[in-house]
């Protein structure tokens, strides 16, 4: 295709070349017919000569100055046009990596192939705009020209765009009083063209190219000088290898986050799930014990089942390993797994224990919810055993004013005493977050003059149908 259009420019181009020429001397012999048929003036051979020989060397010099401004335009608009495509190729290069290591190599590779130099690279900098925190190169060959042992300090030209956010371009590198020279083992350097990397005022770093090649027609590959279109063009890259940098930056933020994000979920839900059901199991192992000579064959159903409680924690502890979510409460609704808790607390413990389910809350309830609510209700009962001295403990799930609300209330120590033992551990703000991730709230309570209620009200989640 590109050679269709070169073929049809050259034959447009010839093409005014001979219009040039022939449309001024059509019009020259009509002038000379109707000057002859017309007035009837009579044809003087030798000036009618001189004129032809006059408007035909005027027509194919006009006509070849034309045809030579037009060639060099169109040269100028494709050399332009092929430019902005490798501006946009390089651009949309950096938008399919995501890695920053890899996003700094790309730009400064990509930015040596955008201006034809020999030699590429990018400092990145520390927030004081001075210190190099890490130096990318392009072009250079690490075993004839190995790296320095220490990073460039950012000083002589390579300080230059850290002190000012214009661009900078020299044709001769050693002849600039700014200069510091090279390192010992760096290859020689003339020609510098540099511009900073700047995405809203926030600088990523400053990208270097070196030695500018330019193509001879005899001598094949030489060395030239950066342009002011090389510079422009830099700079338009500049402006997309900031963006990329940002989209990479701002990508490893995020991986950090979400990893952050699971580390804590993975903590809250060993507190809520598999710390508080070894606990539980200690509990059970405690209780044999005591009663190992006492009552033998109660002892042996104990043992019996804090052993069925420590496969199932060993079931969440792999789920875990292979990044699953606990066993605990899965495929339960949270009547089925609020009726589990509570024979827990019956097997466990002396305290009486009431129990009050709605069965259309229950049935509105997500298994997302439901495992939400179980947890809270868990490492409720659990402190209620730890702390609250209580005697009686009360359940209660169903609606409220149009939501779903877990209570979980005792007739202990009271707020004081029991919020004092909450803060010391992972269970208040566990409970908190949980009822945060319901888009729900948490609110801890007198319950009357003695003991406490711990509430969580939540929206009931849409279904698809």
């Amino acid at each position: 295709m590109r050679q269709a259009l070169e073929i049809m420019r050259r034959i447009n181009t010839h093409s005014l070349r001979w219009l040039g020429v022939i449309v001024p001397l059509s019009f020259w012999s009509l002038w000379i017919v109707a000057r002859t048929l017309v007035w009837g003036q009579p044809i003087s051979w030798p000036a009618t000569l001189l004129e032809l020989l006059l408007i035909s060397a005027g027509a194919i010099l006009f006509a070849n100055w034309v045809a030579l401004n037009l060639e060099q335009g169109e040269a100028e608009i494709r050399r332009r046009s092929e430019h902005l495509e490798a501006l946009r190729e390089a651009a949309l290069a950096l938008t399919t990596e995501l890695d920053l290591a890899k996003v700094l190599q790309r730009v400064v590779d990509l930015s040596r192939t955008l201006v034809d130099a020999r030699y590429g690279a990018l400092a990145v900098f520390a927030p004081d705009n001075h210190t190099v925190e890490s130096f990318y190169v392009s072009g250079m060959s690490e075993d004839a020209h190995p790296m320095p042992a220490n990073l460039p300090s950012g000083v002589g030209l390579l300080g230059v765009l850290s002190d000012s956010d214009r661009p900078i371009r020299l044709s001769d590198i050693g002849a600039d009083a700014r200069a510091i020279g090279f390192p010992p083992g760096h290859p020689p350097m003339r020609t510098l063209l540099g511009v900073p990397i700047l995405s809203k005022g926030r600088r990523f770093g400053n990208l270097y190219l070196t030695d500018k090649r330019v193509i001879s027609p005899s001598a094949g590959t030489v060395n030239g000088e950066f342009t002011l279109e090389d510079q422009d063009l830099l700079a338009m890259f500049a402006t997309q290898a900031a963006i990329a940098i940002e989209n990479a930056q701002l990508y490893q933020e995020n991986q950090q986050i979400a990893v952050l994000r699971e580390r804590e979920r993975i903590g809250m839900d060993l507190h809520d799930g598999v710390i508080q059901s070894i606990y539980a199991i200690g509990l059970l192992l405690d209780d044999a014990r005591h009663r190992i000579d006492s009552a033998p064959q109660q002892s042996s159903e104990v043992m019996a089942a804090a052993i069925r409680g420590l496969n199932e924690v060993i079931l969440d502890i792999r789920n875990y390993i292979q990044n699953l979510r606990p066993q605990r409460f899965q495929n339960r609704n949270v009547k089925q797994g609020l009726e589990e808790l509570v024979r827990e607390i019956h097997t466990d413990t002396l305290l009486s224990v009431d129990l009050e389910v709605d069965g259309q809350a229950a049935n509105a309830c997500s298994a997302r919810q439901a495992d939400e609510f179980l947890h809270v209700a868990q490492e409720a009962l659990t402190n209620v055993r730890k702390h609250a001295d209580a005697t009686t403990v009360r359940l209660q799930f169903g609606f409220k004013q149009g939501m779903l609300q877990l209570t979980v209330e005792d007739n202990g120590a009271g707020l004081t005493k029991s919020h004092k033992a909450y803060g010391h551990g992972n269970g208040l703000r566990n409970m908190r977050n949980r009822a945060r991730a319901l888009h729900g709230e948490f609110r801890l309570e007198a319950a009357g003059t003695r003991g406490i209620r711990v509430v969580v009200t939540a929206p009931i989640e849409k279904r698809n149908a």
